[in-house]
């Protein structure tokens, strides 16, 4: 099941499954760097060219742009390493 179908009260279910996304793709991200070292740099290439296509005007824009590429970089970065424990992006 890829969905907790249990009762949210605390508002805690999206934020959880936004972690976990996070996770997974920064490990896919950090394994697959390692045979292709220029990925991450395609990655965040492929991003600008989308967005200089769309030309951010408006505030609205802007504000996407920008969060797109925070977005992005969270994403692409190098595993935090966990106190001392294995990172399991590494394993």
């Amino acid at each position: 099941m890829l969905e907790d179908e249990r009762p949210d009260p605390f508002g805690v279910a999206n934020g959880a499954q936004k972690m976990a996304y996070r996770t997974v793709l920064q490990a896919l991200v950090e394994h697959a760097s390692r045979t292709d070292p220029d990925m991450r740099d395609r990655i965040t290439d492929a991003v600008d060219a989308y967005l200089a296509r769309l030309g951010p005007q408006s505030q609205l824009e802007r504000d996407f742009a920008n969060r797109a590429k925070a977005s992005v970089e969270a994403l692409i970065q190098p595993p935090i390493s966990y106190g001392g424990k294995p990172d399991p992006a590494k394993d």
